[in-house]
């Protein structure tokens, strides 16, 4: 079964390589010989720059959706052998943080603006938006304050019920932060998790078989603003481990689909600090899950 593919961490890469096929089975484990002869290639799009997420469409086997920090949303129906940008009527805003479409209804297809801050490049957007026709036309559907959202789940048994990980503002303290939730398709928001004003959410994560057991990450995301010229700043400045204040990189964890949350720690968690990435795998009653932290 041709099973959506989803992005684990940010690819740094200029093109996005997809395999062949990919084959998941949810009964039995396929033996490895079945899987020998797949092998990756570059299937691009080759102008779009880098890629920030990737999402797939369940039931519509080769058919993709790319986020681009500078180049919109792209599409393929053909596993990658063609592409073509399905973003551009949109005018206010090139850059994209999260692509997601809807495991139950595969028109539905969420964006998320504004990719996380990389190599000092800023790229803002202004909210959310949403396809019900595959990406032909969209609507921007709020939580235009948040500027960078760079993950999204969607419930696989409603695709009006959504979560959204919100950076907020680099540049200025605010409460625009934090995981949103809607249960109408994103007509209404609600703010379900707020660490503080400079802390922005980074990943979220959950399996489809376990929904209501998703997993966030968080990261300072506040730059202070240069001291006068002449004066010795104290500290350093957010956005990076020497960062003033508490430290701001958590995981947390909700039984009810992101309804409320729980911070995690001990257990063998190691300190954390800066950009992490997290995933649930399937099949496992949501009890495994990986962790990737700037210390590997």
């Amino acid at each position: 079964m041709l099973t959506r593919l989803r992005s684990f961490a940010t690819l740094s890469r200029a093109t996005l390589a997809f395999a062949c096929a990919l084959f998941v089975a949810a009964a039995t484990p396929i033996k490895p010989d079945f899987l020998s002869g797949l092998t990756w290639r570059n299937v691009g799009p080759f102008r779009g720059g880098r890629i920030s997420s990737a999402t797939g469409a369940i039931g519509e086997p080769g058919t993709y959706y790319v986020g681009l920090p500078a180049a919109g949303v792209w599409k393929t129906t053909s596993a990658g052998q063609v592409w073509y940008p399905v973003f551009d009527a949109v005018k206010e805003v090139s850059s994209v943080g999260a692509v997601e479409v809807a495991p139950s209804n595969a028109n539905i297809v969420y964006v998320g603006t504004g990719d996380q801050v990389t190599g000092g490049v800023i790229n803002e957007g202004n909210g959310m938006y949403k396809s019900v026709d595959a990406g032909k036309n969209w609507k921007r559907i709020g939580l235009a304050a948040s500027k960078q959202i760079p993950s999204i789940v969607v419930d696989p048994r409603n695709a009006d019920v959504l979560l959204v990980a919100a950076q907020g503002d680099l540049h200025a303290k605010t409460d625009t932060r934090g995981v949103y939730r809607s249960t109408d398709g994103g007509t209404s928001w609600t703010k379900t998790l707020y660490v503080n004003d400079s802390t922005g959410v980074q990943k979220l994560a959950s399996a489809f078989d376990r929904p209501d057991v998703v997993y966030a990450t968080t990261v300072l995301h506040y730059n202070a603003p240069p001291p006068p010229s002449g004066v010795t700043p104290q500290g350093g400045r957010g956005g990076g481990a020497g960062a003033v204040g508490p430290t701001a990189t958590m995981v947390f964890k909700s039984l009810d689909g992101g309804v409320t949350w729980k911070e995690l720690s001990g257990g063998g968690l190691p300190r954390l600090s800066g950009r992490t990435s997290i995933a649930v795998a399937m099949n496992t009653n949501a009890q495994r899950v990986y962790l990737i932290t700037n210390n590997g």
